[in-house]
């Protein structure tokens, strides 16, 4: 049950890299988040880094980082009753441009469920953080 989009984007896979993975910034950076807060100690993000997240018309999530590859992307999961909510953000090089992968897949006895309550929703959020990031990103390597 997976939902994901993928936006090309006219900069180097470092400049995307460097807008979606400041995660603490996405609440200033991304409409589609209208808070996000550490759980854990502040630092660098890593493997097991923690996140409270609120979005528009879902309920507030924790988020656990599961995989961080520097330059390459991150997965995250959230557990709520029934449901494990796995988001991924994807970095790859595409040319002289970059490739940008957003997905977000539900597993357990309540995902049918999940994806068919929130499944448009979701889509259009992943559709908005991926243009914003590649706006972002643009405007950065524009900048250096």
């Amino acid at each position: 049950m997976t939902i994901a989009v993928e936006q090309h984007v006219d900069a180097e896979p470092a400049a995307v890299w460097r807008t979606v993975s400041d995660v603490d910034s996405w609440a200033e950076l991304l409409p589609t988040i209208e808070e996000i807060r550490r759980i854990d100690d502040a630092g660098p993000v890593a493997v097991g880094s923690r996140f409270r997240i609120r979005q528009p018309g879902l309920a507030a999530a924790t988020y656990e980082v599961t995989d961080w590859r520097p330059g390459a992307g991150f997965t995250w999961v959230a557990r709520t009753a029934g449901v494990r909510t796995t988001a991924r953000h994807e970095v790859r090089p595409d040319g002289s441009a970059t490739r940008l992968r957003l997905s977000i897949d539900w597993d357990g006895p309540g995902a049918r469920l999940v994806r068919l309550l929130y499944g448009k929703r979701t889509r259009r959020l992943l559709d908005q953080e991926a243009a914003a990031f590649a706006r972002l990103a643009a405007r950065d390597e524009g900048d250096r």
